[in-house]
């Protein structure tokens, strides 16, 4: 997963470069997410549909952990920005027929981002951010008995594109030097996945508060 990552930096970054001399940012965060509550439905070939509201938990802490990548093309206080969040799910409220259920490689939320820098109080410069992106997750589960195989989907990894997601953000960055600064950001992601499970497949709806910090840097200033 990581080489997508990068592919996916890299072939970004080209394209920026191409358009024209802006200022380019890139942040690295970690954080922890609220999950919200929200329907999770189960689908089994044979057997009646689990339905109920799922709690889940993400351990932001516990390797791998929590993070936020992003890449920034700034001109004239406006950005095109990508980003990756890399979320972990694990069902806290389990039922009778459910052993486990958990999207722990990666919940991994990845969104293309239009950002703008507004004073939101005096001489004081926020930025506000909004995209929409895909979800790309890796389930575990074992549902009645029944154990889903993680080595199937892209190159047997058992990663599947699970469906839409839309990011909103307010951020605050605090400047360390000319080229470093510290970004403080309180986000919101709202998705939804169809992850597998064996004989059917799970319906996941999905929605986060998040609270960031890390180091950005500018590699380049015209």
């Amino acid at each position: 997963m990581k080489l997508t990552y990068i592919i996916f930096f890299i072939l970004f970054s080209n394209f920026l470069v191409a358009q024209d001399k802006s200022n380019w940012s890139i942040e690295a965060h970690g954080g922890f997410p609220i999950n919200i509550p929200l329907p999770l439905n189960i689908k089994q070939a044979g057997h009646p549909d689990i339905n109920f509201s799922a709690h889940f938990n993400s351990e932001p802490f516990v390797p791998p952990i929590f993070w936020v990548y992003r890449l920034s093309k700034w001109k004239n206080d406006k950005a095109w920005e990508i980003e990756m969040i890399h979320q972990k799910l694990y069902l806290e409220n389990t039922t009778p027929e459910i052993e486990y259920f958990s999207i722990t490689h990666g919940y991994n939320i990845i969104t293309f981002n239009r950002a703008v820098k507004f004073n939101l109080f005096k001489e004081n410069q926020f930025i506000y951010r909004v995209g929409a992106g895909i979800v790309l997750a890796h389930a575990e589960n074992k549902i009645r008995g029944k154990e889903l195989d993680q080595k199937q989907s892209f190159f047997n990894q058992g990663y599947y594109i699970g469906g839409p997601v839309l990011n909103i953000a307010l951020a605050k960055q605090f400047k360390i030097s000319s080229r470093f600064y510290f970004n403080a950001e309180i986000k919101n992601n709202t998705s939804f996945a169809k992850v597998p499970v064996v004989d059917g497949h799970a319906l996941v709806w999905h929605s986060a508060f998040e609270l960031i910090g890390g180091l950005g840097i500018y590699i380049i200033k015209p």
